[in-house]
């Protein structure tokens, strides 16, 4: 956990100054996380040795496996569908590249050549100047490419999946506070077998390693708390604030350990300027990772500069909160605080832990009395309104654009926990919620941790509804934390009822309770839907590659147009695939391009473009294309797991341009 922060620490700061190499990242990569071990090492282990290392090579060999399956079924997402493509793409280019900006090396002359063409491709690759600009935060892709120095494409698209396997230790790391060695494999179990969790992990996107770096903030931060050491509370400020670094909504993580810290420090004595250290590491880490996004990739952040402004708005203004009620706080305010709650613990208690039970039976019940909808103000709205709509249509529903599916939030939950589980996490977080006001103070770090974000986004999910897309939102905190809270709450309800018979028992009957948590878990990867099409699925993303085919394709393309520049017609979600691992300048047509247009284009770069397109009408009808494959993707979900895979199948064409801006075709290898 501690070497994976330091690794992604690192190559945050060297691609956030544009000097991103293996010369300059990993050496400041090993000086970071020496300098976090020094600073969170954990005291030695006071369980007894066997039962230790048992749980130890458990864990170790389970996470291998896991990481090992998941290599194995690791995506070719290099087609730019939805955010792995683009954040896989920027990895690839920073294997070679100190920073993400791309040149557009003669695009947008070319480009100007004629009225619908560009040098860049919508959302994920913006130009910024004469730079085209990926989108997105710039740490995961910093990560990635560290795969790539060691094993080039492969390796990049094999990182987030170590990642993922260290999501699982870093749970099981922190459940070890609260269950011992042995059961605190329960929760890890859950994590590793979550169909969300393999996938998010199997394909690039930013939620794993988002997971690894609160889940290690909310560790620091409790030995921080509990043994006083300053150095642990600001590596757990520096790791929660660094989700800034990964995503544009980090802020929404971090706040939450900050008001658990901030809390915790209000009942405990001389910890108020640790927790300001705290305080001022995280904030300065978010600040890094916002001002990271601006000079990196402008205009996403100023694309959804309303949510970032709203969110840093909101981030700054508990900051400011926090520390100035710590700076008044003095200790006789703090030693009346704890007085009081201590005199009213039982009934503080048991009222906290009601509210918890309230809170996610109407949360769980919002469907039956309410249904949620969105605006139309924005563009972001509109184009919402029209996938929402296709996926309606395509499934059968009752079409209703402006659905959010927001009061369904804690059902997307169910999917792939399980109800059972659902409930027993609520049973869990009333006890921690319980042990927070009555003895363990330091717990708030983990109720904070888990309040803010899950609280946002079961109210608020800001984003299209469909599985596991919509999952995201919850992967990085709420899924780790829940499967925690389910096997608090069976060692709690196995305590109720063996109670009487002997402490030996009560903790056998609780350790075999929190291994049947893994039954329903496992569940979750049959579907069955009687009346369907196909009444008996399985949860396609545990067993399948996502994107397989597409770097067959992508070679294919790279291979067919050598070193010349491409006139892409249509397919704009090729643009990056070529642009980043062809590595040639690149024109987007939006409509065929005039054979005036191509020749200015030669004149342009010095040599002609090759153009190339799926569009088999620019051609004779017996043109044939020169690459075919076929690419496996997921089907998109509303209301259910996605049980389906699509193939789909590509064909390509490809002309070379002559002098005068004629389009002569390739003819096709005859492979017969």
């Amino acid at each position: 956990m501690t070497g994976l922060v330091g690794l992604s620490l690192a190559p945050a700061t060297t691609v956030s100054l544009g000097i991103h190499r293996p010369w300059t990242t990993l050496p400041l990569a090993a000086i970071i996380t020496v300098a976090l071990w020094r600073s969170v090492r954990p005291d030695p282990d006071p369980d007894p040795p066997q039962r230790a290392r048992m749980a130890t090579r458990c864990v170790l060999g389970g996470t291998l496996a896991w990481v090992t399956l998941g290599i194995v079924l690791a995506s070719q997402y290099l087609v730019v569908m939805r955010d792995p493509g683009f954040l896989a793409l920027s990895g690839v280019w920073l294997t070679d590249h100190p920073s993400t900006d791309i040149p557009t090396a003669g695009a947008i002359e070319a480009a100007a050549t004629q009225a619908n063409l560009l040098p860049d491709a919508w959302q994920a690759w913006n130009l910024h100047g004469t730079v085209v600009q990926p989108q997105g935060a710039k740490m995961l892709p910093a990560v990635l490419s560290v795969g790539g120095w060691i094993a080039g494409v492969p390796g990049v698209l094999a990182v987030n999946i170590v990642i993922g396997g260290v999501g699982i230790l870093a749970l099981y790391v922190l459940a070890r506070r609260w269950l011992g060695p042995l059961a605190a494999l329960g929760p890890a179990a859950v994590l590793a077998l979550t169909v969300s969790h393999q996938s998010l992990s199997r394909s690039p996107y930013s939620e794993p390693l988002t997971l690894v770096l609160i889940v290690a903030s909310i560790t620091w931060a409790l030995r921080g708390l509990e043994q006083r050491r300053a150095g642990a509370l600001i590596a757990a400020g520096v790791a929660s604030g660094a989700t800034a670094l990964v995503r544009i909504d980090g802020a929404a993580y971090a706040v939450g350990v900050l008001v658990g810290a901030a809390a915790a420090a209000l009942v405990m004595g001389r910890v108020r300027g640790l927790v300001a250290a705290f305080a001022a590491a995280q904030a300065a880490t978010v600040g890094a990772g916002y001002a990271s996004l601006a000079v990196w990739s402008w205009a996403y952040l100023e694309r959804l500069g309303g949510q970032a402004r709203t969110l840093g708005t909101a981030y700054g203004a508990v900051l400011i909160v926090v520390v100035v009620v710590l700076a008044v706080w003095s200790p006789q305010i703090r030693e009346r605080t704890r007085r009081a709650l201590w005199a009213h613990r039982a009934v503080l208690g048991r009222w906290a832990a009601g509210v918890v039970v309230v809170l996610a039976v109407v949360l769980a019940s919002r469907p039956v009395w309410m249904t949620d909808r969105r605006g139309t103000a924005s563009d972001t709205d509109q184009f919402t309104n029209t996938v929402v709509e296709a996926f309606q249509q395509a499934e059968g529903y009752p079409v209703d654009a402006t659905r959010t599916y927001a009061e369904h939030t804690v059902t997307w939950l169910s999917y792939y926990l399980t109800w059972p589980v659902l409930a027993l996490a609520v049973i869990g977080m009333a006890v921690l919620t319980h042990q927070a006001l009555t003895r363990r103070a330091p717990d708030a770090v983990v109720l904070g941790a888990f309040a803010a974000p899950t609280a946002l986004y079961l109210v608020k999910p800001e984003i299209v509804p469909d599985q596991l897309w919509a999952i995201r939102r919850f992967e990085p905190i709420t899924l780790p934390l829940v499967a925690l809270a389910a096997a608090v709450g069976v060692w709690w309800c196995a305590h109720q009822v063996t109670a009487r018979r002997g402490e030996q028992m009560a903790t056998r009957m609780a350790m075999l309770s929190t291994a049947a948590l893994v039954v329903p878990i496992l569940s979750t990867w049959v579907s069955l839907r009687p009346g369907d099409d196909h009444p008996i699925g399985v949860a396609i993303y545990a067993f399948t590659r996502e994107q397989a085919g597409a770097r067959a394709i992508a070679d294919s393309l790279c291979t067919a147009v050598g070193d010349s520049p491409v006139v892409l017609v249509g397919s704009s979600q090729y643009y990056g695939t070529v642009r980043v691992m062809c590595d040639v300048p690149v024109v987007l047509a939006l409509e065929t391009p005039t054979a005036d247009a191509l020749a200015q284009m030669a004149q342009v770069w010095h040599r002609p473009p090759v153009v190339i397109t799926q569009d088999s009408s620019l051609f004779d009808p017996l043109a044939r294309p020169i690459i075919t494959g076929t690419i496996d993707r997921g089907e998109y979900a509303l209301q259910h797991m996605p049980r389906l895979t699509n193939r789909h199948e590509e064909k390509w064409f490809v002309a070379d341009v002559t002098a005068d801006g004629t389009l002569v075709a390739r003819p096709a290898v005859n492979r017969d």
